[in-house]
């Protein structure tokens, strides 16, 4: 009896030792072929990131000189916006929607070209677009480019889309560990792409270096680290700061679609048009008072250190919110080329300051807190969110913006910016 019970144990170990052996081929195909993939997408996405940024920081230096061109602009980016789109609404809006659903797809290099520059256009002022959805158009082209020149198969072809997705996006704001993770995250709202982390992170890494060689390597958002403290006890105002960010994300989420299911009944040439028209008479209203540098926030970034730390007074924080809200809702709803990222930080941003300034709290930590809440919340990336706060700002938060993003992210379960996130993640 003993001996057949130790040659079962025998026989289990062996099991264990056999089953535990290297997969020496996906090691070589890994080392031979995925990797070089990543590698070559993210140098060459970190260059012509790169040269995203030159021709929007140019065209907005361009803008500053003159009052009389910051408000013709929007009407021009609008036009030019129509006509590019009235063949080809692929390029219309994000671009976030269109990809996801579309993830074997490379589109044509004139499509391609249009997007670029409708999106230079949008981001170089005016309509508080972010950059992440344009990116994540861009770059996942590309990369579809290389991919189908090695003739990967469609399977292959979607890694390819999310490993350019990531390094585009993880390029423009300087966050390659976040922007990978926002790749792998967006396509479901709860779940992640996890075997084509190492794919999209290598390329995320080549393309922030080459990217930052060539445009700098600064932070986006200047803090001095030594002046965010926090305590256990804060815990459930920032908790409390989540629930009514919710709140907040809730609206601009519905505004976002209705805006965007209204527009939509008008013809693509004049739907930009029509959008930016709506949202003028409130990018006015918002220049008029525009101490934070609000507007030139896809540009620079500074509004975001402003924010971090300057108390604003309560009623101007809640009104530039709104005003956020529907230039954003009409602008990017109506088919503007820009993404939803960096209007969902600059809201959840000054919503922070706000409850900073009501509980007399440490501002820095509610403003990030802020951010990576409401980004959670209208994404449906919570870890992405976290970690994209934490590599813009350069700090050590994981325990307070965790506690205010779980918040947001559960009350808001059922709603999300992306029509095209998936529920859950089904493999046949």
């Amino acid at each position: 009896m003993l001996q057949i019970k130790l040659k079962e144990k025998i026989n289990k170990c062996r099991n264990k030792i056999t089953c535990n052996h290297l997969n020496w081929i996906q090691i070589l195909s890994y080392l031979s072929k995925r990797f070089p993939f990543s590698v070559v997408s993210g140098i060459a996405i970190g260059f012509i990131a790169a040269l995203f940024d030159l021709f929007v920081v140019k065209i907005n230096s361009i803008l500053a000189s003159n009052i009389l061109y910051i408000k013709i602009f929007p009407i021009v980016v609008a036009i030019v916006t129509g006509v590019f789109i009235i063949k080809d609404e692929s390029i219309a809006g994000a671009g976030i929607n269109y990809v996801l659903n579309n993830l074997k797809d490379a589109v044509p290099v004139k499509t391609l070209i249009k997007k670029f520059i409708i999106s230079v256009l949008a981001l170089s002022g005016e309509f508080i677009a972010g950059r992440e959805g344009p990116s994540f158009f861009i770059g996942s082209t590309l990369s579809l480019y290389l991919s189908k020149f090695l003739k990967w198969s469609d399977i292959k072809k979607e890694e390819a889309a999310l490993i350019g997705a990531g390094a585009f996006t993880s390029a423009l704001l300087k966050a390659p560990l976040g922007g990978a993770i926002f790749a792998l995250e967006i396509r479901y709202i709860s779940d992640m792409e996890y075997e084509s982390f190492p794919d999209v992170l290598v390329a995320s890494i080549f393309s922030y270096l080459v990217y930052s060689h060539i445009r700098g390597a600064r932070s986006l958002i200047q803090l001095q680290s030594g002046n965010i403290h926090w305590t256990i006890h804060i815990i459930p105002i920032l908790m409390l700061m989540g629930t009514f960010i919710s709140i907040v994300a809730y609206l601009f989420i519905n505004l976002f679609h209705f805006s965007n299911c209204v527009i939509n009944f008008s013809k693509p040439l004049f739907r930009p048009i029509i959008g930016t028209l709506l949202a003028l008479p409130f990018i006015i209203l918002l220049l008029s008072n525009d101490k934070m540098n609000l507007l030139s926030v896809s540009v620079n970034y500074k509004a975001f250190t402003i924010i971090a730390i300057q108390h604003a007074k309560l009623l101007t924080a809640l009104l530039d919110v709104v005003l956020i809200m529907v230039i954003t809702s009409f602008a990017i709803g109506s088919g503007i080329s820009g993404g939803i990222i960096l209007p969902s930080l600059v809201i959840g941003a000054l919503l922070g300051n706000i409850m900073s300034s009501i509980f007399n709290v440490n501002l820095s930590l509610f403003v990030l807190s802020g951010m990576a809440a409401f980004l959670a919340a209208v994404a449906k990336t919570p870890l992405a969110a976290i970690v994209l706060v934490l590599e813009l700002s350069q700090t050590d938060l994981i325990i307070p913006l965790t506690s205010s993003v779980i918040v947001s992210y559960i009350l808001t379960y059922g709603i999300n910016i992306y029509n095209s996130q998936k529920v859950c993640k089904i493999k046949l």
